[in-house]
């Protein structure tokens, strides 16, 4: 054998063990905020967005372990090195030590009022004209065209509980709530027993909202993009979306 064998041999044997090293069986600890039905169901670490990044870390040998916090707390637990990995993180965030994998969930923040009171919404600053309903920390998240207009409104308030949202808003109480169409979709059912988006209107002002996973691992972060991509071409995806009745 040559020395230019030995060399080759040697190399790929080393980057075999680089692709082992990722796909070793461990558990991850994955911290992610509180429920939000449909994506994040805590009661059996389930829903939309935790089912997806479950199977994709299972297909790279992984187990997960959900680590539930409040907002805002996951950047702590990853600079401290007590999760792996962070859902639910973007950009704008002080993630300083961790890398970002590229999108893996969007969510869709819109304005929704009941479809029988025939309100004309075109814009943001619309919502100055009515009461609005908004979700947890909505005025930080939306910009600040959304926090003048909603100041300027009858009625402004920001719940954590997102049911209580929608059951003022089919109950005729506000005007408008403000919240990710899936979630809205999900909880409308879940209080009146039936579908409820043939009586709604939906106001589409806001950008949609990708959102990425922090890893302290650039070499995991690597290896779960290329996974993403894989699942997201399955009917494994598709299985889920359908499962958990998403609106695209």
């Amino acid at each position: 054998m040559t020395l230019s064998q030995c060399v080759f041999i040697c190399s790929v044997l080393i980057s075999g063990l680089s692709l082992v090293k990722v796909a070793w069986a461990e558990v991850l600890d994955v911290s992610v905020g509180w429920t939000k039905p449909p994506y994040v169901i805590e009661q059996g670490d389930t829903g939309f967005e935790l089912d997806m990044v479950k199977a994709i870390f299972a297909e790279l040998g992984h187990e997960v372990r959900f680590v539930y916090v409040p907002f805002g707390r996951s950047n702590s637990l990853l600079k401290t090195q007590k999760v792996d990995a962070a859902l639910t993180m973007n950009r704008r965030m002080d993630l300083a030590g961790a890398v970002l994998s590229e999108p893996y969930i969007t969510y869709h923040n819109t304005a929704i009022s009941l479809k029988k009171r025939n309100l004309k919404i075109h814009s943001v600053s619309a919502l100055e004209n009515y009461a609005v309903i908004g979700f947890q920390n909505a005025s930080l998240v939306l910009g600040m065209e959304y926090r003048l207009a909603t100041a300027n409104s009858p009625l402004y308030i920001e719940l954590p509980d997102q049911q209580k949202q929608v059951e003022l808003l089919l109950s005729g109480k506000v005007d408008v709530v403000v919240m990710d169409i899936n979630i809205f979709n999900h909880l409308s059912k879940a209080v009146l027993g039936q579908d409820q988006m043939p009586n709604v209107s939906v106001h589409h002002l806001f950008a949609a909202s990708p959102y990425r996973i922090a890893f302290r691992d650039p070499a995991l972060k690597d290896a779960f993009n290329l996974k993403m991509v894989q699942f997201k071409n399955s009917p494994a995806y598709y299985k889920l979306l359908h499962k958990y009745e998403f609106l695209q």
